[in-house]
């Protein structure tokens, strides 16, 4: 019978030998796997997440995992993420934000952009000075279905028509905000003066309104105007309920009214006539006669002022006054006055040397007629042959007289006659005439002498002068 015998010592060592490189090679595997290929947990992404769940821990070099953006992102690039070679996840950025569309000018306000109109932004809004903001004063870019919008609208900005902020203004206003509100002078508040901002961004109460509570526009009052201590009151607006406005008549009017208007409780001015164009008096036409004259027909006086009249009496009268017009004045009166046409009788005043004739006579002639003159067979006007009856009974210009007409040639025969008349003596009368024949003769010899010079070029004539 064989006893049991143990290993050869060989063997022993040889296992031993492989268990050791084996627990190497094991752990030098794990090493490599660890080092050389496997990827933690996914990364966790702002804007995008895999596309399906996932319950491993660790995930082989060169996995690939695809993913989608988030809302409020839009995808730009390939979506995919993938595992390295050395443990890390590889990708690009493939999603990015959208863009709210720009929100536009607020009226009477503005918009402040805090850093852009993409995905996540906020933007406030603020009203100028005098205006009270009406809504939400900011807005966010967020997610609205499948697009991005602004959270709230543009607020409005209403100004308080004629209204006054008596405490509280601020560019914008928050939650528990609240104004104190008035109104200018002629108008009164509809609504409360204190508001407040409410939480859903609204003001409660509502804003208040200022309405009218006085007379606007200064009233037009016929012929009239502002007395002048008043008059820096025409700037005014508004003027409250009792005001009182004094005016004064235009210079050629007179009041037929009350010149004081008051604001009444009806916020209407009361109403008055104002003023009325001073009239003139129709001239007396006893023995007047207009010959011309510049009236106003709009108004229902005869004459205004600034009327005027030509005027001359009738035939037979005269007045005082040689101007003949006479102009309606500012106080109602005719200036100069008109006067009283009385009989008026001119006689011809005739020349002493010589008796001119009338073409038309008779005994007497009226102021501004007017009359021809006429001269006897053989004599002729000397002067004006039409003269005027004026006015204060002279002839004008001057009565002219009636010269005796000379027949040419004649003259010097007349001259000569005139001379015998001074001279006593007949043989000086006889000297006289053969002087004045000879002087004649010679004046001929002059003209026969000028005759031959010019006409026929001939030597000139001598002559003698006898003197008997």
């Amino acid at each position: 019978m064989r006893s049991h015998q143990s290993p050869t010592p060989h063997r022993l060592g040889m296992w031993k030998i492989f268990g050791s490189i084996l627990v190497q090679l094991t752990l030098v595997t794990a090493l490599l796997d660890t080092v050389l290929g496997d990827c933690g947990l996914p990364p966790k992404l702002q804007f995008a997440s895999p596309l399906s769940q996932l319950y491993e821990p660790n995930f082989k070099a060169g996995t690939v995992l695809k993913y989608a953006c988030h809302s409020g992102y839009r995808k730009v690039n390939s979506s995919r993420v993938t595992c390295g070679a050395y443990g890390a996840w590889i990708y690009n950025i493939f999603c990015i934000k959208k863009q709210c569309r720009n929100p536009g000018e607020l009226t009477n306000g503005k918009v402040d952009v805090m850093t852009d109109f993409l995905f996540g932004s906020t933007i406030q809004f603020s009203c100028s000075k005098g205006y009270v903001l009406i809504g939400s004063t900011n807005s966010q870019c967020e997610v609205q279905g499948s697009e991005v919008e602004w959270s709230d609208p543009l607020p409005e900005c209403p100004q308080i028509p004629k209204g006054i902020f008596i405490s509280g203004f601020k560019p914008f206003y928050t939650h528990k905000d609240s104004i104190v509100v008035s109104c200018k002078k002629g108008y009164v508040l509809r609504g409360s003066n204190l508001i407040h901002c409410e939480a859903h961004n609204e003001w409660y109460p509502s804003v208040p309104t200022c309405e009218l509570n006085g007379c606007s526009d200064l009233p037009e009052i016929p012929g009239a105007f502002l007395e002048k201590h008043i008059y820096a009151q025409k700037t005014q607006e508004l003027f409250e309920i009792g005001t009182k406005l004094k005016y004064q008549c235009k210079p050629g009017y007179h009041a037929a009214d009350e010149l004081t208007v008051t604001c009444q409780q009806n916020l209407v001015w009361s109403t008055s006539k104002g003023c009325e164009k001073v009239c003139c008096p129709t001239p007396n036409l006893e023995k007047i006669k207009i010959v011309r004259e510049k009236r106003d027909f709009t108004t229902v006086c005869a004459y205004v002022s600034g009327d005027f009249i030509f005027y001359m009496c009738e035939e037979g009268y005269y007045t005082a006054s040689s101007d003949g017009k006479s102009t309606c004045q500012e106080d109602g009166t005719w200036k100069p006055q008109i006067p009283e046409c009385k009989p008026a009788h001119a006689k011809l005043l005739v020349a002493t040397f010589t008796f001119p004739k009338l073409a038309r006579e008779k005994d007497h002639y009226v102021a501004m007629e007017n009359i021809t003159i006429q001269c006897d067979f053989g004599y002729n006007v000397v002067g004006s042959q039409s003269i005027t009856c004026s006015v204060n009974k002279t002839w004008y210009p001057e009565v002219p007289k009636c010269k005796k007409e000379v027949p040419e040639g004649c003259e010097q025969v007349i001259i000569g006659r005139k001379l015998m008349q001074c001279l006593p003596n007949p043989e000086e009368v006889k000297m006289a005439l053969q002087i004045y024949k000879l002087s004649l003769q010679i004046e001929r010899l002059e003209q026969e002498k000028d005759k031959c010079i010019n006409v026929h070029r001939r030597k000139p004539v001598s002559f003698k002068v006898i003197y008997i």
